[in-house]
């Protein structure tokens, strides 16, 4: 993300959920519910205000934020329950000095059963009838922030093409394997005729 000094930036990967809200209104002697929708951004979001000091330090204020929608399970209103993580902070680095900003950590755990009604529910006997899952998942976001004070435009292309290596290298450390197809007695760099 590129910001001027003291001009805020903000960057959000992420989707906009519909939310329902409900209102009564009563006129007269009638009652009426209202249902109203409102979107709500979730995602990943990231807002940060630079300050350049005169001896080039760099001053930022940091937000993060990452947020997603899950199915509600508390109430009967059709509407998703939002989970929200988020951090702030206030830091002074040098240019091109990596600093991490902290970690968010969220472990979630859940059971389910499933099986022949009543029958699964027998002591000893229903474990034939049925099973038991225990599911636990657990996620680590740790975040490294990197300024570069850009001063010029030979500065900004060096910058631009140093991300464009780094997400290069993601691409390649992201793609799937390639697969041979069963059968395939190709080999790579022979001729045929």
């Amino acid at each position: 993300i590129m910001a001027m000094d003291n001009q805020k930036a903000r960057i959000q990967v992420g989707d906009r959920v519909p939310t329902t809200s409900q209102t009564q209104t009563v006129s007269g002697t009638t009652t009426g519910i209202i249902n109203s929708v409102s979107y709500l951004d979730t995602g990943i979001m990231l807002e940060v205000t630079p300050h350049i000091n005169a001896g080039g330090l760099i001053n930022l204020e940091l937000n993060t934020e990452v947020s997603s929608a899950n199915k509600t399970e508390t109430s009967n209103i059709d509407s998703p329950t939002i989970t929200k993580r988020s951090a702030s902070t206030t830091v002074t680095v040098q240019s091109g000095e990596v600093m991490i900003m902290g970690g968010l950590i969220r472990e979630d755990k859940s059971n389910g059963s499933s099986g022949l009604p009543l029958v699964s529910q027998i002591p000893v006997l229903g474990a034939l009838f049925g099973s038991q899952t225990r599911n636990s998942k657990r996620t680590e976001l740790v975040m490294f922030i990197t300024p570069r004070l850009v001063t010029n435009d030979q500065q900004l292309r060096d910058a631009t093409e140093e991300l464009r290596r780094k997400l290069e290298y993601l691409g390649d450390l992201l793609a799937p394997a390639p697969v041979a197809a069963a059968g395939d007695t190709t080999s790579r760099g022979a001729a045929s005729k």
